[in-house]
C-alpha cells in the first residue's frame, strides 16, 4: 500500500523547524513575516468542515501556501500592475460579499504618466548568464542613444521583445499601477529625457518620459483605461475590523499563491507534459498494478456478422482514441450499416460483453437493436500499458510529488519557525 505523501511531507517539514516562545500569539514565522494563531484558525475553520483534516496535517498545507506567497513576494509579483488591478477587484468583491459597504467605485488615481520603453524580458528565475547578456545588449542600446540614435526607432526595433510588458508605449497609465522600479526611475526624469538601463521583475529597461499629469484624468485616456484605473477601492485598511482585514489579506495571498502555482505547474489547470507523466508512471509502475485483469479496447454492437467484419477492418487501422469518430463518419456514409461502440478500460466482472467475448466467462443477452457484438483490443493481466490507462491517478500522484519537491525547495530558501506550544492550543473552531 502506498505511503501517504502528505503525511510524509508533514514529518519532513516538521523535522527542520525551530520552536520559539516569544510573541504569544505568533504561530508561524517565515523570515520576518509573522502569522498569528488567529489567522491560522481562520484558514483552518474554512478547511475543516470539508476535509476533516487534523491541525498538524493542515499546518503542512498552510505552510506550503505561506511559502508560495513569500516566494512570490520575494520575486516582486505583488508589485506587478496586473496583480494590483486583479487583487483590488477581488478585494472589492469580497467587501461587497461581507456587506461592509467599504468600497468606493469612483477611486480616481491622481498621478498619471506616459512613457516610451525599450525592454528586454527576463524569466523570473533568470540565470546570471541571461542577466549579463541582457545587460550587455541594453548597454549597447544606451550607448547608441547617447550618441544620438532615435529612441523611437530603437523602441520599434525591440518592440517584439517588449510585447510581454503590461505597459503600452504612449498610453496614459496611473502611477499606482506601475511596478515600483518604474515609478522610482520616472520620478527622476524630465519630460523628453530617458533613464539609464535598470532591472525590474519584468526584465531590463530604458524608459523615456513623454508626459506627467497630476490630479486630473489626462485627455486621451480611453474608457477601458479609466475603468481599469477604477478597479480598486479607497479605504483606511488599518481601521477595518480584524476579521475584514484578515479576509482581504487572504484574497491577496490567495492570488499570489495562484501566480506561483501557474509559474510552477502546480495548479490543477497547469499543463503537464505527456513525457513527464509517462516518466513518472514508468518510475512508479508497480504502484499501479491491478488485482484483477482488465481489457483495453472497445465493444462494438452492430446488425450482423458481415457488418462486423467490415468494421473490424476499418477500426484495426486506427488508434483506439479515433474509433468513435471513425464509426460516426462511417455510419453517416453508410446509414444502413449503423453501429455503436463503447471504448476504454474494462475490469473483469464489470461488462458482460467483455467478460464473455474477451475473458470467455459469464454470458450476456444480445441487444434487440444491434444483436451482433464483438470486441476489439487486448487483455491486460498485470497492469496498465502506459500512463493514459490510469491518467487521473498518475496526474494526482505526480502533483503530490511535485508538491513535496516544491515544499522541500522552498523550505531551503526561507528561515521557518513554528511555535509548537501554541499549535497545541489552537482553537479548532472548524470542528464546532
Amino acid at each position: 500500500m502506498r505511503r501517504n505523501i502528505l503525511l510524509c511531507l508533514c514529518l519532513e517539514v516538521f523535522s527542520c523547524l525551530n520552536a520559539f516562545s516569544e510573541d504569544g500569539n505568533v504561530l508561524l514565522r517565515i523570515n520576518d513575516d509573522k502569522t498569528s494563531v488567529e489567522e491560522f484558525e481562520h484558514y483552518y475553520a474554512q478547511a475543516y468542515p470539508v476535509t476533516k483534516i487534523s491541525e498538524e496535517r493542515f499546518l503542512t498545507h498552510f505552510l506550503y501556501f505561506k511559502l508560495k506567497v513569500a516566494d512570490a513576494k520575494r520575486q516582486g509579483w505583488d508589485t506587478l500592475p496586473d496583480f494590483r488591478l486583479q487583487c483590488r477587484a477581488l478585494q472589492e468583491k469580497a467587501l461587497k460579499s461581507m456587506g461592509k459597504g467599504q468600497e468606493k467605485k469612483m477611486f480616481r488615481p491622481d498621478r498619471w504618466v506616459k512613457f516610451r520603453q525599450i525592454s528586454i524580458p527576463l524569466p523570473q528565475h533568470a540565470s546570471s548568464l541571461q542577466e549579463r547578456q541582457a545587460r550587455q545588449t541594453m548597454d549597447s542600446i544606451y550607448a547608441a542613444l547617447q550618441q544620438g540614435a532615435s529612441f523611437d526607432r530603437l523602441s520599434q526595433l525591440y518592440a517584439a521583445d517588449a510585447k510581454v510588458s503590461p505597459y503600452q508605449s504612449e498610453d496614459w497609465i496611473p502611477e499606482v499601477c506601475l511596478v515600483k522600479e518604474f515609478t522610482e526611475q520616472l520620478n527622476h526624469l524630465q519630460i523628453g529625457t530617458y533613464t539609464s538601463p535598470f532591472f525590474s521583475p519584468l526584465g531590463i529597461h530604458i524608459l523615456q518620459l513623454e508626459g506627467r499629469e497630476q490630479g486630473t484624468v489626462p485627455s486621451g485616456v480611453t474608457g477601458l483605461d479609466f475603468m481599469k484605473s477604477q478597479s480598486g477601492f479607497d479605504l483606511d485598511f488599518w481601521n477595518l475590523p480584524d476579521s475584514v482585514r484578515m479576509r482581504l489579506d487572504q484574497v491577496a495571498d490567495g492570488l499570489l499563491a495562484t501566480y506561483w502555482d501557474i509559474r510552477h505547474a502546480a495548479s490543477d489547470h497547469a499543463v503537464i507534459s505527456k513525457m513527464d507523466l509517462q516518466a513518472y508512471f514508468e518510475a512508479h509502475r508497480k504502484d499501479y498494478a491491478w488485482d484483477l485483469p482488465h481489457f483495453k479496447g472497445g465493444v462494438v454492437h452492430c446488425k450482423n456478422k458481415k457488418i462486423a467484419s467490415r468494421l473490424k477492418k476499418l477500426l484495426k487501422k486506427l488508434p483506439m482514441e479515433n474509433w468513435k469518430d471513425a464509426l460516426s463518419v462511417w455510419a453517416k456514409e453508410n446509414p444502413e450499416f449503423s453501429a455503436i461502440i463503447e471504448t476504454g478500460l474494462f475490469q473483469i466482472g464489470v461488462n458482460a460483453y467483455v467478460d464473455k467475448l474477451a475473458f470467455k466467462c459469464g454470458h450476456y443477452t444480445p441487444r434487440m437493436d444491434y444483436p451482433y457484438s464483438f470486441v476489439l483490443g487486448k487483455r491486460l493481466k498485470k497492469g496498465p500499458e502506459d500512463f493514459t490507462d490510469v491518467r487521473e491517478s498518475v496526474l494526482r500522484d505526480y502533483r503530490l510529488q511535485m508538491e513535496k519537491t516544491h515544499l522541500a525547495e522552498l523550505s531551503q530558501k526561507f528561515k521557518i519557525e513554528i511555535n509548537q506550544d501554541i499549535l497545541k492550543t489552537v482553537n479548532c473552531s472548524g470542528k464546532k
